[in-house]
C-alpha cells in the first residue's frame, strides 16, 4: 500500500484498468472519513479507506471484477460494508464503498489534479478533488476547504448518497486529499533541529530550516524541505506565512531570544515553541516581560517543548516528542478553522 500522491500519480499513468474506491458515506465508528479514497489495479494500490479486513475484501473484490471482465463492468456502484458483524472490525459502524472504474479522461484528468498539488503543494487545511461521475462532461478540479461545498462536504451536509454532490448542475464524486501541508520554521541546525527535520519528512509538513551558520545547512533541499542561511534569522520571522509553526533551537540564547521576541509579537502564528528548560523559561518571561510584551503575548510562547512525560534528551528522542505535540497542535487547529468556517457559512 501507498499514501503518497506521487504513487497516486504512477498508478493513474499506467496502462491497466484503474478502480478508484472511495468511502461514500459512513455510520457510526469507522477508520475514515467520507471522502477517503485510494486507487486499485491488478498489481498496484495506492492510499487507503482505513486498512485492516475492510479494505482487504474491497481490494479483492476490485481485482476478481477486473479480473472477470472489465469491458462490462459497471462504471459505479456502491456497497455497504458493517464492519462489526461483516468483517470483524472492531470499529462497530458501517461504511458505504463507491466503486467507479475510471475513464481514460478521468485519469487524466485526477492525474493532472494531483501533479499540480504535488508541484505545489502548500495549504494550511484539507482539500478536496472533485472528478464527474460516470464519465460526465465536467472538469475535474481541487476545492479548498474554506469554499462553502468543501466546508458542507466536511460537515456532512449536501452529500448525496454516494459521496456525490450536485454542483453547477453536475454530479461531481467528492475525493478528500489528506496532503495539505502546514508550514514550518526551525531555526537552528544542529542536532536537535536536523532530528526533528528527519521526524518531519514524512508528515505532512512543509519545512523552512534556518540557521546563520552554512556549514550546518548540509540536509538535501526537497520539496518539502528548503534550506535558507541567513545571518540575522531572528529578521526572517516578518517573511513567515500566517498558521505556520516556529521552532526556536538555535546554538546562542540571545538569538533565541531575539527570534522568540519577533514571533509571539505576531498573532496569527499556528504555534511558537522553544527548547529550553524552566529555568530558561522563567528567564525568558522575564526579559520579555521587561521589553514591554503583555501577558498576551508571552502566553503563544511554549518551553519546554514536547510531550509531557517524555524526559530523554536524545536528539531523536526530543524530535519524536515535538513531532507527536506538532501534529496534535495541527490536527486541533484545523479541527477549530474548519468548526468556525461552518459557523459564518451557517451550516450545521
Amino acid at each position: 500500500m501507498t499514501l503518497s500522491l506521487r504513487d497516486h500519480i504512477s498508478v493513474l499513468s499506467g496502462s491497466d484498468a484503474v478502480v478508484l474506491v472511495s468511502v461514500a458515506a459512513i455510520k457510526g465508528s469507522t477508520p475514515r472519513e467520507v471522502g477517503a479514497f485510494m486507487l486499485i489495479t491488478s498489481g498496484k494500490i495506492a492510499g487507503t479507506i482505513g486498512g485492516g479486513n475492510l479494505e482487504h475484501q474491497v481490494t479483492l473484490q476490485v481485482r476478481s471484477m477486473l479480473e472477470s471482465d472489465v469491458a462490462n463492468m459497471p462504471v459505479a456502484r456502491i456497497k455497504r460494508f458493517p464492519l462489526g458483524p461483516g468483517l470483524g472490525q472492531c470499529c462497530g459502524g458501517s461504511v458505504e464503498v463507491g466503486f467507479h472504474l475510471l475513464s481514460d479522461g478521468d485519469r487524466a484528468d485526477l492525474r493532472t489534479v494531483l501533479a499540480d498539488i504535488v508541484a505545489c503543494p502548500v495549504s494550511q487545511s484539507g482539500r478536496w478533488v472533485m472528478l464527474p461521475v460516470d464519465g460526465g462532461q465536467g472538469r475535474t478540479e481541487l476545492v479548498g476547504a474554506d469554499t462553502t461545498n468543501a466546508t458542507m462536504l466536511a460537515s456532512g451536509f449536501g452529500t448525496a448518497r454516494g459521496g456525490i454532490m450536485a454542483i453547477n448542475g453536475l454530479d461531481m464524486l467528492c475525493l478528500r486529499l489528506d496532503e495539505a501541508l502546514t508550514p514550518m520554521w526551525i531555526f537552528g541546525a544542529g542536532h536537535v533541529g536536523k532530528a526533528i527535520v528527519q521526524a518531519m519528512a514524512p508528515l505532512p509538513f512543509d519545512v523552512h530550516l534556518v540557521d546563520s551558520r552554512d556549514a550546518y545547512l548540509d540536509l538535501p533541499e526537497s520539496e518539502k524541505l528548503h534550506i535558507i542561511q541567513s545571518d540575522r534569522p531572528e529578521l526572517e520571522v516578518s517573511d513567515i506565512a500566517s498558521g505556520a509553526h516556529v521552532l526556536i533551537l538555535t546554538h546562542n540564547h540571545a538569538l533565541d531570544f531575539d527570534i522568540c521576541r519577533a514571533a509571539i509579537m505576531r498573532d496569527d502564528l499556528g504555534f511558537v515553541g522553544m527548547i529550553g528548560s524552566q529555568t530558561k523559561r522563567a528567564r525568558f518571561i522575564r526579559r520579555l516581560s521587561d521589553r514591554g510584551l503583555g501577558a498576551a503575548e508571552i502566553s503563544r510562547l511554549t518551553c519546554p517543548i514536547g510531550i509531557q512525560g517524555i524526559t530523554g534528551k536524545q536528539p531523536v528522542v526530543i524530535a519524536a516528542s515535538v513531532a507527536a505535540q506538532l501534529l496534535s497542535v495541527r490536527e486541533a487547529q484545523m479541527a477549530q478553522n474548519q468548526t468556525t468556517k461552518t459557523a459564518s457559512d451557517g451550516v450545521g
